[in-house]
């Protein structure tokens, strides 16, 4: 059976994830397993999460079991941040992996104890940058912007973060595959021969740099909040009071997810990230020349 690596875990999988990297060494010990089975669902709720214009459901059982489900798609339990049971509902394999990939593994990294950010991030020289904010702000595509420069991929979409005895903040690599929009293809002038066209979208393409994928924690020097409101300021750092405030907004699973001690453990782990790195909200430059501009400052 397969085996990859991602976000700093072995993973052994009874579904084919090529998004993934292979496992280097098939001797470590595994962290989590993903199996095939069928899954007895309890009362779900509706959720903001979408993909290919379906609405995920989601429940959390008082045992800590997390229950996902995308009708047509695929149906997830989580349980103990070490086994993902999945459900198929579709034959269309692709799409399968892209689903598992994305919040049901993030259901995962949340029983981990992880702090999960609906954010893009990449590695620039030792230390890394996460972009978030809400859809169509442009996290995919700084990112890609950053990685043409010369930076290293670490996330798309879904940024787990990790904290050292010190509480100090590192992102853990993800997988290597950027998702983007054909204007971002465009706009950024790369080459259309090294690209894939992803189930997740119409004119979505997936971005696999050739560049080698880190595998250790990166150090989290800075999160930009993207927005394009013209009554913002260009760019503003948040102070560490504020900074978690916002972080909180960024939750990448269901709402009800965050309550109790996980909504206190993610506060407490934003407020660690606000104190040991930087958070800035950022307009995001009008247009791929200005945006290129700013990526080069930022080197």
């Amino acid at each position: 059976m397969p085996l990859y690596q991602a976000f700093d875990l072995q993973i052994f999988s009874e579904i084919l994830l090529p998004e993934l990297i292979p496992a280097k060494n098939p001797h470590k010990a595994i962290d989590v397993k993903i199996v095939r089975s069928a899954i007895k669902f309890p009362e779900l709720l509706p959720t903001s999460i979408h993909r290919r214009g379906v609405m995920a459901e989601s429940a959390e059982r008082a045992d800590g079991a997390i229950y996902l489900r995308w009708e047509g798609i695929a149906g997830y339990k989580s349980v103990n941040g070490n086994t993902l049971y999945v459900e198929p509902y579709t034959d269309d394999m692709e799409v399968l992996s892209l689903f598992t990939v994305s919040e049901a593994l993030g259901c995962i990294l949340l029983q981990r104890g992880l702090l999960l950010l609906h954010a893009s991030s990449v590695q620039v020289g030792e230390v890394a940058y996460s972009f978030l904010g809400e859809p169509g702000a442009g996290k995919s595509t700084t990112a890609s912007a950053f990685v043409k420069h010369g930076a290293l991929l670490l996330s798309d979409d879904l940024t787990a973060i990790c904290f050292d005895d010190a509480n100090r903040p590192y992102v853990l690599p993800a997988y290597p595959q950027l998702k983007i929009w054909e204007n971002t293809v465009n706009g950024l002038e790369f080459d259309r021969s090294e690209l894939v066209p992803v189930a997740e979208g119409i004119n979505k393409f997936s971005l696999r740099p050739n560049q080698s994928f880190p595998e250790k924690p990166v150090p989290l020097a800075k999160i930009f909040l993207l927005h394009k409101s013209l009554d913002l300021p260009a760019i503003q750092k948040f102070s560490p009071i504020h900074g978690p405030i916002e972080l909180v907004r960024h939750f990448p699973l269901s709402a009800h997810l965050l309550c109790g001690q996980v909504h206190q453990k993610h506060f407490q782990q934003s407020s660690w990230c606000a104190t040991h790195s930087e958070i800035w909200n950022k307009r995001r430059p009008d247009g791929f020349t200005a945006l290129e501009k700013w990526v080069l400052t930022n080197f």
